[in-house]
């Protein structure tokens, strides 16, 4: 599924935390990196006024110089584990040169920090990833980059959180989710998120003023989306068992979905989310792209995002997707 790892950096400490996790996934995968670190061109003035600390009297090719040395290093330290490295030092806007190189292979997954420094490439990492997670057709995992974690760890990953809102573009997610549980022998944990009590009333004050007084409780209510939601994550557990998980859990539980997502990462550790960046709204209510960014925001943790294909989703017709 993956055939490279495209990782990246800005020259920064806090731009390498992604290391760890890109160092597992092509130990586990037996697929080469390929480190990237983009040279702007020149724009003395502005450069001066965002960061007058730094020297950028250095031309264009003394900072390329920089950054190659800068990512041989990194790169050096990678092979020590015996892993396959490239770099490349691209001269062009961070976010484009990213998705550009990972268009060139279908197969490329993308591992990068959610938040960084400005470092040799006088990149704010967050902003290029915000810029990639838009832009780019490839897997991204992201990494929140915190000051206090070591870039050399080792990635502690033991777990697969999986958010599922019944549509069929969610389950684009479920090949992703079974070859990385294979491959890394993760324990994955099947989650879907129905209507809270809350939600509930105020959805049934607007709906008592179009359509019958006769509205069911929400006890009653709630009973039956989570039987739905059971059944339909049995049937999503099946599937991944077909492709080769061994160790699959299901969860439902009431709340905001992203809430619900982050709470569920955050209490258990080792945790990767693994969810599609597109979807429609199925038995959970999931808007999966403004949640995906809400998750990547806020669980402080690593996150994998693939891009769903709006084509091929099948019209949610009041049950979960099950073709």
């Amino acid at each position: 599924m993956y055939t490279r790892i495209l990782t990246p950096l800005d020259g920064s400490e806090v731009s390498e935390h992604v290391l760890p996790y890109a160092r597992a996934l092509a130990s586990k995968l037996s697929i080469p990196i390929t480190l990237l670190l983009a040279i702007e061109p020149d724009h003395p003035t502005i450069s001066q006024a965002l960061n007058p600390s730094l020297h950028w009297h250095e031309t264009e090719s003394h900072r390329s110089e920089h950054a190659e040395r800068y990512l041989a290093s990194v790169a050096s330290r990678l092979r020590g584990a015996g892993l396959t490295v490239d770099t490349i030092t691209p001269r062009s806007e961070p976010a484009a040169a990213i998705v550009e190189e990972a268009a060139k292979a279908p197969g490329t997954l993308i591992t990068m920090a959610s938040h960084g420094r400005s470092g040799l490439a006088r990149w704010w990492m967050g902003s290029v990833a915000d810029k990639v997670l838009h832009m780019a057709d490839n897997p991204l995992l992201l990494v929140r980059s915190l000051d206090h974690t070591p870039s050399d760890q080792e990635s502690t990953a033991e777990r697969l959180i999986v958010p599922i809102d019944g549509s069929g573009l969610a389950e684009e997610i479920l090949p992703h989710v079974a070859h990385l549980s294979t491959a890394m022998g993760l324990h994955v944990d099947l989650v879907m998120v129905t209507m809270s009590e809350e939600e509930y009333n105020q959805a049934m004050s607007i709906g008592r003023r179009i359509l019958p007084p006769a509205l069911p409780s929400f006890q009653s209510f709630s009973e039956t989306m989570d039987r739905q939601a059971r059944q339909y994550l049995a049937e999503v557990k099946e599937k991944l068992t077909g492709l080769g998980a061994t160790s699959v859990e299901e969860t439902v539980v009431q709340g905001s979905p992203a809430d619900c997502i982050v709470d569920m990462a955050t209490s258990r550790d080792n945790s990767l989310v693994v969810m599609t960046t597109h979807g429609r709204s199925g038995v959970g209510r999931m808007v999966l792209g403004s949640v995906a960014e809400r998750v990547v925001q806020h669980s402080g943790g690593p996150v994998l995002l693939v891009r769903a294909n709006p084509a091929e989703e099948i019209p949610f017709t009041g049950t979960p997707a099950t073709a």
